[in-house]
């Protein structure tokens, strides 16, 4: 005895499970593209532009990853005894990590339609 539509059923159940996996990865890296970098690159202190221009990010399966990683990042942001502390990175994922889950929502939804 067959089942009529098994193979199609099998198919669609597959895409939707590979479609979840992937996006809170897609997701988070649209995140950092266009909600976390921009932000942060527009609070961030400005003299050079170096650290702003350094305001990055990562994403894989299972971690999202961001930073600055100019030479002198972690004095701007934690300061220095001649210099106060000027926070962009933390504050800017408080900021914009609503966005990321709406994001993730967003993905999972396309592919559980």
């Amino acid at each position: 005895m067959s089942v009529k539509g098994w193979g199609a059923l099998v198919r669609k159940v597959t895409r939707i499970r590979d479609g979840v996996e992937q996006a809170p990865q897609k997701a988070a890296e649209a995140w950092i593209e266009q909600d976390f970098k921009p932000y942060a690159q527009q609070i961030a202190p400005r003299r050079t532009g170096a650290f702003a221009d350094s305001i990055d990010g990562r994403a894989s399966k299972t971690r999202v990853t961001v930073f600055a990683d100019a030479p002198h990042a972690r004095y701007v942001e934690e300061g220095t005894s001649k210099m106060p502390a000027q926070p962009t990175v933390g504050p800017a994922v408080e900021h914009t990590k609503g966005k990321l889950r709406e994001r993730v929502r967003n993905e999972i939804k396309k592919v559980t339609r």
